[in-house]
């Protein structure tokens, strides 16, 4: 499965702030990256591949607050900031789940 704005990693190539790795992660949580990791921004899980969550893809996100208005896009935490993808043309996707 390819997504536009999204990259595919291996978990164990980033360590989290708590010591452990992208592994850690659930579907729909948002990671921050650093420059040292090529893939710098904020990013949100979408999908693991492998035995042991070996890979990971990421898609490329924002903060955003006001979803709720896109009636395409339900989303539980509308009115709060938090982080929703968004494609390389700028459009904000819902948020993946698993």
């Amino acid at each position: 499965m390819t997504l536009i704005g999204s990259i595919t990693i291996e978990t164990s190539s980033v360590e989290l702030d708590n010591g452990e790795n992208l592994r850690d992660l659930a579907i729909g949580d948002s990671v921050e990256l650093g420059p040292d990791t090529d893939h710098e921004g904020l990013w949100i899980a979408a999908a693991f591949y492998g035995p042991s969550r070996d890979w990971i893809t990421l898609q490329y996100a924002e903060v955003v607050q006001d979803c709720g208005t896109d009636l395409e896009l339900p989303c539980k935490f509308h009115g709060t900031r938090h982080a929703h993808p968004f494609d390389l043309d700028g459009n904000i996707r819902p948020r993946p789940t698993a």
